[in-house]
């Protein structure tokens, strides 16, 4: 059986390099220049720094290699204020990093000219759908986007068939905060459905910074946080445009990156511009754990207004199933999300981000048992909604645990066996959209249907350790399989019995035929 990915970035990574040579087949591998010896400059890997983040996760080799032949390719536009953030580290900011040419993240820092971008990424998957002679794979490998479900060959083995998603709709602006923003997007949407012909499935409207027509969720941590606090609220009027413009063209909409009270929004636009009956779907989720009447209910601390922005903190509490916790910031879906998107007969893709899994980053005040907590900011404009029951967001008063919350010596287990504990970060997303469903009487079986693999690979993500790329998922595969055939401890407080699951039916559901079927009804 083949595989499928919902979200995945096969075309991002070699953009950001000077090396013009590189196309979507080419394996990245970041390396650090440091210095000259015998004339000769030397460069050194520097992989383990950054956990794998920023090396090849989905190239087109590697997909085709892992037999994924069906999936969601990403067009993504890396927004200036990321490109801001990066330059301000001196080591990528030195042009030192192979990877990062800061000619081009100073260009992308300007932030005048997104869709200019867009093409560039267009052009490279489209001018490149079979390997270059520098690149070791398959005989026959080839790349091609489709148009329908009708135009992919399940036989075709050594094709990877392209569904094209973008990932915030900043990719069709010229410069999103002009005068002329809007004018510009319809003529750049326009250009670019006249110029490529191919059909566009799915599209994030926000992504991880401020833009002018919708709120998104605090989500990047690995530089400057303050460039990326949320400050509006929900959908302006363009935004409402933009939702009715996207349905008008037979494009879903993913709620992945939207804030809280923007999905909340979204429900009721549908309605209103006549499409109540398409489905949601979130291409690259992790899950909160908790409805989202509970969403600050496990702060660590009090909420903290930091430069105008409410700072929370959240405990880790215990996942579904064992040897696992969840990550309760508003990026991800509360249960009352997940029933949405079920009762819209949509799709929830899993992502592989640790992080976002809720996997717990290291931390030296795990030796002194200090409990882990996941950090988001919620901006004033939606602190009403958000803090719903206190005049003063201050007032909330942080959670007194109880043998429910993570602690810092299970985190350090965690991290101590991450190979083995990350099959169970990721059935715990799985098991909790059962327990979900079941709790609302949904069958099971209908709600295990509804989920698949959303990697974000290649998105710079810090990959589950079991599975790292797009090559490892049949690897991957197996294990859950073992661990769900075989090992009874994991079934002892399952909120779902073991009778209850066809363990090969629910894995080749998640792997592939959960989203050819979804594909077989949305995307004919």
């Amino acid at each position: 059986m083949p595989f499928f990915d919902f979200h995945c970035h096969p075309a991002f990574k070699h953009l950001m390099s000077a090396d013009t040579s590189l196309t979507p087949w080419h394996p990245i591998k970041v390396k650090l220049k440091v210095g000259k010896l015998f004339g000769r400059e030397i460069s050194i890997g520097i992989n383990q720094l950054f956990n794998g983040s920023f090396n090849s996760q989905s190239n087109l080799n590697q997909m085709q290699k892992g037999r994924v032949n069906l999936a969601g390719v990403v067009l993504y536009s890396l927004e200036n204020k990321i490109a801001k953030g990066i330059l301000e580290r001196k080591i990528a900011n030195s042009g030192k990093i192979n990877m990062l040419d800061p000619v081009i993240l100073q260009q992308l820092e300007l932030g005048t000219d997104y869709y200019a971008s867009t093409k560039r990424t267009m052009d490279s998957l489209r001018s490149n759908p079979t390997p270059p002679d520098s690149v070791r794979t398959a005989a026959g490998a080839n790349f091609k986007f489709i148009n329908s479900v009708a135009d992919y060959d399940p036989t075709d083995t050594k094709t990877v068939h392209g569904i094209l998603i973008l990932e915030g709709l900043h990719n069709f602006c010229s410069d999103p905060f002009s005068a002329n923003a809007a004018a510009d997007f319809d003529a750049n949407f326009e250009d670019f459905k006249n110029r490529y012909h191919t059909r566009i499935f799915a599209v994030n409207i926000p992504h991880l910074q401020d833009f002018p027509y919708a709120n998104h969720a605090f989500g990047m941590q690995f530089i400057n946080e303050s460039l990326f606090y949320p400050s509006r609220s929900g959908f302006n009027d363009w935004g409402k445009q933009l939702v009715k413009k996207m349905y008008d063209n037979n494009i879903l909409i993913d709620v992945k990156h939207m804030s809280l009270f923007t999905r909340t929004q979204l429900q009721a636009i549908k309605s209103q511009v006549g499409y109540q009956d398409m489905p949601l779907i979130c291409t690259h989720a992790g899950l909160t754990g908790c409805h989202s009447n509970d969403r600050y209910k496990y702060l660590s601390t009090r909420p903290k207004n930091e430069n105008g922005v409410w700072r929370l903190r959240h405990y880790k509490t215990y996942g579904t199933v064992p040897d696992s916790a969840f990550n309760l910031s508003s990026i991800n879906l509360y249960d009352d999300d997940i029933l949405a998107i079920l009762h819209s007969k949509g799709l929830i893709g899993i992502s592989l981000d640790q992080r976002i899994l809720g996997f717990p980053t290291e931390s030296v005040a795990y030796q002194i048992n200090d409990s882990p907590y996941d950090q988001e900011y919620i901006g004033p404009a939606e602190a009403a909604f958000f803090f719903r029951g206190h005049t003063e967001p201050g007032d909330a008063v942080p959670y007194t645990p109880n043998d429910d919350v993570l602690t810092g010596d299970e985190a350090m287990t965690h991290g101590e066996m991450s190979f083995e504990y990350h099959y169970y970060y990721f059935l715990n997303q799985v098991f909790h959209i059962l327990k979900v469903a079941s709790n609302a009487g949904i069958p099971v079986r209908e709600a295990a249907g509804r989920i698949c693999i959303g990697s974000d690979f290649d998105g710079l993500i810090n990959s589950l350790d079991c599975c790292t790329s797009a090559e490892q998922y049949a690897g991957f595969k197996d294990g859950l399989r073992e661990i769900l055939a075989n090992t009874p401890r994991f079934w002892r407080n399952s909120p779902i019995r073991k009778s209850e699951i066809d363990i090969d039916e629910l894995l080749d559901g998640i792997f592939f035929s959960n989203a050819y079927r979804f594909l077989q009804v949305n995307f004919t």
